[in-house]
């Protein structure tokens, strides 16, 4: 047949990461989508998004890490729960895009400020069992680097407000009664999740 157009660079697909995927808590999930789209119009922040929901899983089935891991498209899940509401077959669509953002930070895909800003978080919490805000942004700002720092005295006006109105203490909290304990939760957790991923 002469009228058969061949693509120069054939599309390379990549099954060890769909099945990585799939070895997520709710990764496997991403096996029962049925492409409907109705997780695309019920989400508001689509149109921010590099791919949607739908094209997120259809990518990943096709075991297209790069673009996947690269996509702001899980780091601008807002985890409002709609699609997972609306979604015919059930799918924890939310569950899944805190599945991938937490891969993606141990893997290095962290170029995306919100992941900077999930890191700290979490540190924070770990350290003192509860959040600090001051703590929070300090985190943020130190983990995003020097042009970021910079940017933040362009807030100061924010900050000096959220200071006025009590919004951000400048002393941190104490931490919480039964932090060893916490740590021993979060550990047996790690340590639970790591089984199911071999």
């Amino acid at each position: 047949m002469t009228g058969c157009n061949k693509s120069p660079n054939p599309l390379k697909y990549n099954g060890s990461f769909s099945k990585e995927v799939y070895h997520l808590e709710s990764g496997s999930y991403v096996k029962v989508c049925m492409q409907c789209g109705v997780c695309v119009v019920s989400c508001a922040t689509r149109q921010d998004m590099d791919y949607t929901p739908r094209k997120l899983f259809q990518m990943i089935r096709a075991g297209k890490k790069e673009e996947v891991m690269k996509s702001n498209t899980m780091w601008m899940c807002t985890s409002c729960c709609t699609c997972k509401a609306r979604c015919p077959r059930g799918i924890p669509i939310v569950d899944v895009m805190h599945d991938l953002k937490s891969m993606a930070i141990k893997q290095g895909y962290v170029s995306y400020p919100q992941a900077a800003f999930y890191q700290a978080f979490w540190q924070e919490v770990l350290g003192r069992g509860r959040v600090f805000e001051g703590g929070v942004t300090a985190r943020f700002f130190l983990k995003r680097g020097l042009g970021d720092i910079m940017k933040a005295f362009g807030m100061k006006d924010i900050g000096l407000s959220m200071l006025k109105h009590g919004r951000m203490p400048l002393v941190p909290p104490k931490t919480i009664k039964g932090m060893k304990d916490l740590r021993k939760i979060v550990e047996k957790a790690q340590e639970l999740q790591q089984k199911e991923v071999r």
